[in-house]
């Protein structure tokens, strides 16, 4: 007893197929979402139909944009009437079976042998065990008038299919003077699907060497068995070219004011990297055909990246595509596979212009510098030639074996860093640092585009405005600490989430969130930043740091205590920084006279250098003149001033070279309470610019050795010396 299944129904007419047919039907006139949801349907050749009727029950294999391709897998009988309008009906599986005697395994084998000899390549429809499967498959490759296809589709019983088979293949075996070629197009019931094929070419603006290719393709698709492997990968691979978008591109609207509004209202600040956007964009309107340059956007995580590339092609009117290369190992990633195999594929560059349905999409390479290499090869040097304007105008696909052309796609890069970008590569490319954002600038941006977007997300659009300043500035300082906004928007979520439970509660919101609120609904604030030295202290100095999270301060204490002259370091240092605590001390050590230090002190003495918060690693040479000057605050017994912070990489000869990370040190240090910096003379400029954008109220001095901070880095209280006795 077979179960009643409730099926969606799809009405065929003037054509019929069989159980192991596998066909098409056009997209159009079809309940997609009902047809999505269910992996089998019915279908019927005859309306309206009625109980009794016999159907064909099928898997659905595929579905595109264009058609729906399906399997036969069993007849089915309709339990009921379908109306004009309905689409769904009652159906059971029909019963085939058959008696086994002598006869009727006679009547199998004798129509298996007559099929090897009427269609050499078939033996894998020969080994077909069922009987009525076997029918079917034979039937489905016979070219069969409509009403013959009808007789055989509703003969239920499995030996009565067989015997009609012997007419049929009787009919289209070849004659001993016919070249049996011929015979095999002539029965190839894949003709019309050909057909089709044929007249998509002439659709289709192919370029000269891709039409000239298909066009073999199609010559040898004609001669191939169906069943066989080759004509399947043969055949994915004619649709995939057909599928390309040859020709189509969209059309480009580059106004450089609307440009300059659409990035304005998608980002805040950034105006060194929207002014060079705009630039980009002002170039590709006076010159259409330049390829311009490639860029790269390098920054900390959450500052903007990948939106700013979302960004320029809306202010270009362009398709938006984003392909992620972190953990990529994979050179066919990139270029794809050779069509050797069953199973191969197009590089994930090709596929996505493929899918975008354009030629010249703004194509986001998300996360260049996560790609790695392995033995699978270097996905890096494959992208050479997708981003070389120079070369990518032919891009060639292991798979699509047809030049490409890529130069109308505007490729943009991010990255995190520069460091793991191969030079080969990066030189390829145009890089726009963006930095961390300030605090100042966290809030702006979380006033006006986090708490409208996420009100609007939870379903508290007109609740936006119920964070007061000090609830949003306790969020940045007390519960984030990054140099973008990510955690921040995420901060903001779970409050709104919280506030979403109480409205569908029936309760009503506060007027307003204050950091009261912000606390009892986070608990504590879980960020602690460090702060200035209260007090002028002797062996202790605020240095100035910069992190992935933004700038920081560091603590840098020293000690000494009697021993042979050995230096210990803590505070998980990096091997640089490392260095620089030696290059400090071996620059006291060579220059006593001029510090006034004692020889014998460093020989008599082991020395301490310890930088606090040791669970996080430090490493860079810009700590240097800070460590520099603790050590001869201790050994002088000078304080240092506490209002003051210190940066610069020292040398041994005790000159003051330039660091990085000027703009997030400085904010970094008036946030913490700091009045003094004290800079290399050489990022003298970084300090000029940065002030031409943002106001520090700072007193900056600049130095080009250490002499010449001795007396603007210690207060001017004297206090005894050090006793260090000999050992």
């Amino acid at each position: 007893m077979y179960n009643i299944d409730y099926m969606y129904c799809i009405i065929i007419k003037n054509n019929i197929y069989f159980p192991s047919h596998t066909f098409w039907i056009p997209v159009e006139g079809h309940n997609i979402p009902q047809i999505q949801g269910d992996k089998e349907l019915a279908v019927f050749f005859n309306k309206p139909v009625n109980p009794g009727d016999i159907g064909l029950r099928c898997e659905i294999t595929r579905i595109s944009q264009e058609k729906i391709v399906l399997k036969g897998i069993c007849r089915i009988n309709s339990l009921q009437n379908l109306s004009e309008d309905a689409e769904w009906i009652d159906v059971v599986n029909t019963d085939d079976t058959y008696e086994k005697n002598i006869i009727n395994e006679g009547l199998i084998q004798a129509a298996k042998a007559l099929v090897r000899i009427a269609f050499p390549g078939s033996s894998a429809i020969a080994k077909t065990t069922e009987p009525g499967l076997f029918a079917d498959m034979v039937a489905s490759n016979l070219d069969l008038s409509y009403s013959e296809k009808n007789r055989f589709f509703h003969t239920t019983d499995s030996i009565g299919r067989i015997k009609l088979l012997f007419g049929h293949i009787n009919r289209v075996s070849p004659k001993p003077s016919e070249p049996r070629q011929n015979t095999q197009h002539a029965t190839n019931p894949h003709n019309e699907d050909i057909k089709n094929l044929e007249q998509k070419i002439g659709n289709t603006p192919l370029s000269k060497e891709a039409s000239i290719l298909i066009k073999k393709e199609i010559a040898r698709l004609k001669f191939m068995h169906p069943f066989s492997p080759e004509y399947s990968v043969s055949r994915t691979y004619i649709e995939f070219v057909l599928s390309m978008p040859w020709g189509r591109s969209t059309q480009d609207h580059l106004d450089i004011d609307e440009a300059k509004r659409v990035l304005d209202h998608d980002h805040f600040d950034l105006k060194e990297v929207k002014e060079r956007i705009l630039e980009f964009l002002a170039v590709k309107k006076l010159n259409p055909e330049s390829r311009g340059s490639i860029l790269c956007f390098v920054g900390p995580p959450g500052v903007g990246k990948t939106s700013l590339g979302k960004s320029i092609a809306s202010a270009m009117g362009r398709t938006y595509i984003r392909m992620s290369l972190g953990g990529i190992r994979d050179e066919a990633e990139i270029r794809g596979h050779r069509r050797t195999y069953i199973g191969s594929m197009p590089g994930r560059i090709i596929k996505e212009i493929q899918r975008s349905g354009t030629i010249n999409p703004v194509f986001i390479l998300d996360e260049i510098d996560k790609m790695g290499q392995d033995f699978r090869g270097d996905p890096s040097s494959a992208l050479l030639e997708v981003l070389d304007p120079e070369q990518n105008y032919s891009f060639r696909d292991n798979y699509l074996e047809i030049p490409f052309d890529l130069s109308g796609i505007v490729f943009v890069a991010t990255a995190n860093s520069m460091e793991h970008i191969p030079s080969t590569l990066l030189d390829r490319m145009e890089t726009i640092d963006i930095p961390g954002y300030t605090d100042e600038e966290k809030f702006q941006i979380a006033r006006r585009y986090l708490l409208p977007k996420v009100a609007v997300s939870v379903g508290l659009g007109s609740f936006q405005e119920i964070f007061d300043d000090d609830a949003i500035a306790l969020l940045i300082s007390g519960y984030t600490m990054e140099a973008g906004v990510r955690g921040l928007e995420k901060k903001i979520e779970s409050i709104y989430r919280k506030g979403a439970r109480i409205v569908a509660s029936g309760d009503n919101l506060p007027e307003k969130i204050d950091p009261s609120m912000i606390m009892t609904y986070l608990g504590p604030p879980s960020r602690y930043r460090e702060q200035a030295m209260e007090h002028d202290c002797a062996g202790m100095i605020t240095g100035l740091a910069w992190t992935s999270a933004g700038g920081e301060i560091l603590i840098i204490e020293t000690t000494s205590m009697p021993g042979t002259g050995k230096l210990e370091l803590t505070g998980n240092m990096g091997e640089i920084m490392q260095e620089s605590a030696k290059i400090a001390l071996g620059y006291l050590k060579s220059h006593t006279e001029e510090t006034g230090i004692a020889r014998v002190t460093f020989s008599a003495a082991d020395i301490h250098i310890h930088v606090p918060a040791g669970a996080i690693s430090k490493d860079g040479p810009s700590a240097g003149l800070a460590m520099l000057c603790a050590l001869a605050s201790h050994f002088l017994n000078r304080p240092v001033r506490h209002d003051t912070a210190v940066t610069g990489e020292i040398t041994l000869t005790g000159r003051v070279l330039p660091v990085g990370g000027i703009k997030e040190k400085l904010l970094a240090a008036r946030r913490s309470g700091i009045s003094r910096v004290i800079l290399p003379e050489k990022n003298r400029p970084d300090v000029v610019k940065l002030y031409a954008d943002t106001n520090i109220d700072l007193e900056i001095i600049y130095v080009d050795s250490f002499m010449d901070i001795m007396d603007e880095v210690f207060s001017e209280t004297y206090l005894p010396a050090p006793q260090i006795p000999a050992v």
